[in-house]
């Protein structure tokens, strides 16, 4: 009875910790003790415990002005468990044939909360690429392939602070930007060969039964051998595949 009693009523300190990471993987910029105290409810001086301790263990890192965000510990616990998600089982099979087809390293991008769009499966080429892009790999949404379909297909709500902070850096505007989404959402597929030189990515985005978008696969190879142009062999295949993915998802239209 008692430890029926005990597994019911759990341990508060780890629901605690839960309570702090959550707040802060929520929020859109890192926070301060204060904000942090005052959303989880908890005293500064019992909340400084729990950072402490988080980041020791990389869940948390502080920044040099005091701010709190999340470590890179989670983000490999995450990745580890990412590698277990359904959707890279399912894409697997048409990763291998259009890797065989087009003889092209062929990636899968999904969302992760912290950093953006993230590589969870990766199928090279036997072409010669040098790549510094590996599973775990993390995009940008304005820069690359991967984050254009992001960007026009992923809720708004999620990608904007990443895209406005992009732009900023990069001294472009939103509107500027909106305009190459609106040619992506109409295409279906976005391209890019200035992200990394000599390299041309092309990607397509994978829809589930909600119409939400779940990934993006990725066509990556040579500037001087990936054609993208829309009736090109690497596009249309990409594309029928990310729809028949897209419809063992429960997609339609």
């Amino acid at each position: 009875m008692l430890a029926a009693t005990e597994e019911k009523k759990g341990i508060q300190s780890i629901e605690l910790a839960y309570s702090v990471l959550k707040t802060i993987s929520n929020a859109d910029k890192p926070l301060t003790i204060t904000e942090i105290s005052k959303a989880c409810g908890m005293s500064k001086s019992q909340l400084y415990r729990y950072l402490i301790s988080l980041c020791k263990i990389g869940f948390l890192e502080r920044k040099e002005d005091l701010t709190y965000s999340l470590g890179s510990e989670l983000t490999l616990l995450g990745l580890r468990s990412i590698e277990k998600v359904d959707i890279r089982e399912k894409a697997q099979p048409f990763i291998q044939e259009l890797n065989d087809s087009l003889d092209e390293t062929i990636a899968l991008a999904i969302w992760g909360e912290i950093e953006g769009p993230i590589f969870i499966s990766w199928e090279e080429s036997k072409k010669p690429i040098n790549l510094n892009v590996r599973v775990g790999s993390t995009m940008p949404l304005t820069q690359s392939a991967t984050g254009k379909i992001f960007s026009a297909f992923y809720p708004r709500e999620k990608t904007l602070p990443f895209i406005e902070k992009e732009l900023e850096q990069n001294g472009k505007t939103l509107e500027e930007f909106e305009t190459v989404m609106e040619g992506v959402k109409r295409d279906g597929y976005a391209s890019i060969n200035d992200y990394i030189p000599g390299i041309t990515a092309l990607s397509a985005p994978i829809f589930n039964q909600n119409k939400d978008l779940v990934a993006a696969m990725n066509v990556i190879g040579l500037s001087s051998v990936l054609n993208v142009s829309p009736e090109s062999q690497a596009v249309q295949e990409l594309l029928e595949s990310c729809r028949i993915l897209s419809r063992k998802l429960g997609y339609s239209i």
